[in-house]
C-alpha cells in the first residue's frame, strides 16, 4: 500500500505525489468502496446525513461513510484539522473561527438552519418555579452553553445585548447540553440555552420552563450546522467531496419529502436513541442545499459586535463550491 500522508510539526497533511496522483484518478471499484470518516452529533440536525446512510445513497456513490458521534460540533474540527476525519459537522461560527486562526477550513454541504418563526431548534430555559421573567432578570446570573465562544453562546449574547441587557454582566457555564435541564433543576444554573431534544424533553417534564428563543428574536434563518472539510483535502480529493454532497443531498430530498411520516420518525429515533413518541414532539429544522451570503454576514457582524472576531475576513473564504452551486 503507496502511504500518501507526511507528517510535518502541524500534524498530518495530504500531500500528493505522483504514484498517489494515478490511485486517486482511478474509480472506485463496487468492492471497494471510499471510506470516508464523518464526525457528527446524534440530534435531529443531522437527519439528512442518517437518512442518507439509511437509503443507501451514499454506497450509490460510492462511499462508505464510517460516522463518529460528538458531543458537539466544535469537538470534530480539532479531529478535521488533525486529519482524523475527512469532513466534520459543527456550528457555522467555530468554523468561521477556525479558519480565521489559519486553519483550512471549507464548508462542503449546508447543513440546516432555523425557520422563520420559533419553535427554534434551541430554546432558552429557567427553573418551573423560578422568579426570572425577562433578560434583565439574568444580570449576575448563570446561564448554561455548551462551548464558549461557538453559536450557543453567541446568540444567548445577541439576545440579552438586543434586550438592552450587557451581555458582560452574565455568567456562562459550559454545561454538555444533556446536563442541562437538571443542570437548572438542581440550582447550578440560572438558565440554560439548551437544544432539541433535551429541550423538548425538559419542558414536558415540568422541570424547566421557557424564557425566550433567542434565535429567532436575533436573526431569521440562521445557518446553524454544516459539513465542514480541509481545504488541502478537498482540493486533493474533489470527487470525494462531490460523490459526499451529491448523496447528503439526496438526503435532505429524502427528509423533506418524508418529514412527519412512520419513516421520518423512526429515523430520527433509530440514530438518537429516542423514542417515536418523543421524536414526534421535535419541530424539524430547514434543511438547504446552499449557503445564503447575507445570513452569514449577519453572524459574522454578530460576531464582531460580541468581541470574538475582528480584522478583515471574507466569509468566501470558508465556501467550497458544493454550496454554491450544489453538484
Amino acid at each position: 500500500m503507496i502511504d500518501c500522508r507526511l507528517r510535518n510539526s502541524s500534524g498530518l497533511r495530504f500531500l500528493l505525489i505522483p504514484a498517489c496522483i494515478f490511485l486517486l484518478q482511478q474509480p472506485a471499484a463496487a468492492d471497494d468502496p471510499i471510506r470516508l470518516r464523518v464526525s457528527t452529533i446524534s440530534s435531529i440536525d443531522t437527519a439528512p446525513l442518517e437518512a442518507a446512510k439509511a437509503q443507501g445513497y451514499f454506497a450509490d456513490e460510492g462511499l462508505s461513510v464510517d460516522t463518529t458521534p460528538m458531543v458537539g460540533g466544535a469537538v470534530g474540527l480539532p479531529a478535521l484539522a488533525a486529519g482524523q476525519v475527512q469532513i466534520a459537522n459543527s456550528n457555522l461560527v467555530s468554523i468561521i473561527l477556525g479558519a480565521r486562526q489559519g486553519l483550512d477550513f471549507t464548508i462542503v454541504a449546508a447543513g440546516d438552519s432555523t425557520r422563520d418563526a420559533p419553535p427554534d431548534l434551541a430554546g432558552l430555559v429557567v427553573a418551573s418555579d423560578s422568579a426570572i421573567k425577562t433578560a434583565q432578570d439574568l444580570q449576575g446570573k448563570k446561564i448554561g452553553v455548551n462551548t464558549r465562544n461557538n453559536i450557543i453562546w453567541l446568540f444567548a449574547r445577541g439576545w440579552l445585548a438586543k434586550e438592552g441587557v450587557d451581555p458582560a454582566k452574565a455568567i456562562y457555564r459550559e454545561v454538555p447540553f444533556p446536563q442541562m435541564v437538571d443542570g437548572v433543576g438542581n440550582g447550578q444554573l440560572d438558565a440554560a440555552f439548551v437544544v432539541e431534544p433535551f429541550l423538548s424533553l425538559g419542558l414536558k417534564s415540568g422541570t424547566v420552563k421557557l424564557l425566550a428563543w433567542p434565535y429567532s428574536a436575533v436573526q431569521k434563518r440562521i445557518p446553524i450546522s454544516m459539513f465542514a472539510a480541509s481545504k488541502s483535502y478537498a482540493d486533493a480529493h474533489p470527487d470525494h467531496i462531490l460523490r459526499f454532497v451529491r448523496a447528503y443531498n439526496r438526503g435532505v430530498d429524502w427528509v423533506d419529502q418524508n418529514e412527519g411520516t412512520a419513516a421520518f420518525f423512526a429515523l430520527i429515533a433509530d440514530y438518537t436513541h429516542l423514542s417515536i413518541d418523543k421524536v414526534r414532539e421535535l419541530v424539524p429544522p430547514l434543511f438547504p442545499k446552499t449557503i445564503d451570503p447575507a445570513q452569514v454576514g449577519l453572524v459574522i457582524d454578530l460576531m464582531r459586535a460580541q468581541g470574538i472576531l475582528d480584522g478583515p475576513f471574507d466569509p468566501a473564504s470558508v465556501r467550497y463550491s458544493t454550496v454554491i452551486v450544489p453538484p
